[in-house]
Formats: structure tokens, sequence, C-alpha cells
């Protein structure tokens, strides 16, 4: 498909294999006697490592396009100074990153899964028909999230495989061994370091810190996508070299294949109501869509989300984010905005991604 510019637009799917531990991190200072602890990669990390990437492979310095930018010139209008290949860059649409074990892409566990202490069996809670009595929702005409049952639950932790996201999508509960553990994805590593003073080659004074890593653990890899100008994309595609990811310089392996992740379609079914399940992160201002009146919501607890702007040099907003796993239920009749969950800018790097798939009362 041609895009405005005539130029074909590719849509690729992207793997990241750790070459060693990695390091996420946000904008609080990083300095002596300070201890820096990474966290899991988000979205604009993996939005910046493609633009920082796709530009130094076409020649241009991403310290330029900040130079520009710290001018007063648009990300749009720093890249278009480049030529059009390069402002290509700009309509460059960045998805993920998603774990993946094994070959099997992972996401977080949606929020109202509960597993049953006794069993081990997972359970869903889905809104009740009507409201019990007493019950005082956080907005208007919202119902409870309910189960059935008297057998003690607790809360579950960990990615689902795509087996049980469309289970869960179709309605159902996922599986035992649908759910992966934490632990057995990644795990942290501490870890102290020293620095050297530059002028004397030697150890400088107060200079010890402590650092957290992201240790994935092995068949662990990073899967994404991107779609954008085929001409803007095509450094991925012809030279699939090591990316730098998140910060110390860590790099990754890249594979990258055409076409994008094959999500579980799960159309509407007799009177089954859609649920809106998040896969990424997405900042609203609140704890749901503007417009979207849910009638029931599973939101964990806010996400603090900062980050550096290369381009601008300094700190990205603290926003405090809906995490992955959230999900909206809607009437009946309802549908999530066709033009999806959040602003423009933030889907482009990754923000709100989401799939859709049917619930039942409970």
């Amino acid at each position: 498909m041609p895009d405005r510019s005539g130029d074909e637009t590719l849509t690729l799917r992207l793997e990241f294999e750790p070459v060693d531990t990695l390091f996420f991190r946000d904008a609080r200072p990083f300095e002596a006697a300070s201890r820096a602890a990474s966290g899991l990669p988000t979205p604009q990390t993996l939005a910046g490592a493609l633009r920082t990437t796709l530009l130094e492979r076409h020649g241009v310095a991403p310290a330029e396009v900040g130079d520009l930018v710290r001018q007063g010139a648009t990300f749009v209008e720093a890249l278009a100074t480049f030529g059009p290949v390069i402002g290509g860059i700009a309509a460059v649409v960045a998805k993920g990153p998603w774990f993946s074990l094994g070959k099997k892409l992972l996401v977080p566990a949606p929020a109202n899964l509960r597993r049953e202490k006794e069993t081990g069996r997972l359970v869903r809670l889905d809104p009740l028909a009507s409201p019990p009595p007493g019950w005082q929702p956080p907005a208007d005409g919202m119902l409870p999230l309910w189960r059935w049952g008297r057998s003690a639950v607790e809360t579950v932790d960990g990615y689902l495989t795509m087996d049980g996201l469309r289970r869960f999508l179709e309605g159902g509960a996922p599986e035992g061994s649908d759910i992966v553990r934490p632990g057995n994805v990644y795990d942290f590593e501490d870890r102290t370091g020293i620095g050297i003073d530059d002028a004397r080659g030697a150890t400088g004074e107060g200079r010890i810190y402590g650092i957290r890593v992201l240790a994935p653990r092995r068949d662990t890899v990073l899967v994404a996508e991107t779609t954008g100008p085929a001409k803007a994309l095509a450094p991925l595609v012809d030279d699939p070299a090591p990316v730098r990811l998140g910060g110390e310089g860590r790099y990754v392996r890249t594979c990258v294949r055409q076409g994008s992740i094959d999500w579980p379609d799960v159309a509407a079914t007799g009177d089954a109501r859609r649920l809106v399940l998040l896969t990424t992160p997405a900042w609203f201002g609140g704890w749901r869509p503007d417009g979207m009146r849910p009638v029931s919501a599973a939101v964990p607890r806010y996400e603090a989300v900062s980050g550096w702007d290369l381009a601008r040099g300094g700190p990205k907003p603290n926003r405090f984010m809906v995490p992955a796993g959230t999900v909206y239920f809607l009437a009946a009749g309802d549908l999530p905005p066709a033009e999806g969950l959040v602003a423009p800018d933030d889907a482009a790097v990754g923000w709100g991604h989401f799939v859709e798939g049917n619930w039942s009362h409970a």
C-alpha cells in the first residue's frame, strides 16, 4: 500500500534477543552513591530505539535532529529537513514490546483472572447482571465484578500465552498451563560498579554505585511490530545488525520478518458483549479512556512512567499509566473507539495497544 509520498508501506515483525542483561530506567538522576533499578521495557523505549537506529543507519546523527528540536522545530519538521526518506521516519509506528518464551508470545495476565488456592484452577470475574444491595459504583451505572463460589482465590501474577488469550477473549477461563510466571521469563540481578576518574586513570573518590539489571531467561526474546514507509524501514531489512535497547549501551540481536503479529481475532457471537484488554500500558488522564463508559472494569494500580527525551535533552513528563492487563467491559452494542484508545502520538509509539473479546454476566 503506498503512502502519501508514493512509497510503499511495510509492516515488520521484530524479535530482539538479549546478548546480556538489559537496563530500563526512568528519568531520575543516577549519580555516585546511588542505586539505579531496571524496570521492564516500555513502548517508548522501543520506539526511541527504532528511531535512533533508523537515523544512524541512514547516516543522520540523532544529535542533529535534537539540535533542530531544541531550536523550536517539531520532531516531524526536524526530520523533514533531511529529505523525504528521513522524513518518513516520523511516520514509523511501533507496537510492543512483548515477551516471548520459546517462540510463544506472551501478554500480561488479565486483571480479572483469579486462581483458586486449593485447586489451582483459573477463574474469571465478570460483571453481575444487576447491582447488589449497598453497591457504590465508581461511576454511575457500573456493575461489580463477581464470581460464584466459596473457594478462596488469589490474583494471577504472570503472563498469558496466545492459546490462553484466545480462551479468555472467547469468554472462557484460561487453563493453568496458559499462565507463565515472571520468574520463568526474566529475573533481576544486583551489581555494584566503581566510577573511574578519567584524568587520573584511577578509581574516582565516592564513585561506588549500585545497579539492578533485567536478566532475561534463556529462550526469552522481546517481540515488536513496526509499520512505516518501506524506504525509511529499509535498513532494518537490509542490515539486521544488533540494536541498542535501553540504557547502559546494552545491545540485542535482531531478527526481522515481514508481516504482522497474529493476534486472536474473536468475533462477537450471540448475546456476548465486548471487552477490551490492554496489552501495553496507556495514558488516559484517569482510569478509563475518554468517551468510554464501561459497565465494569478491572484496573490494577497505576504505573509511573517517565524517561529521557534525547531530542530535547531533558526528562519526559511523569505520567501515571493504566497498566497492561487492564480489562474494560462494554455494554451490549458498544464498541471501542475506531480511532483507538489513546492520542495518535501515544499510539504511534506503542501505548494503548489492545485486543477485543467477549464477556457474559457472572
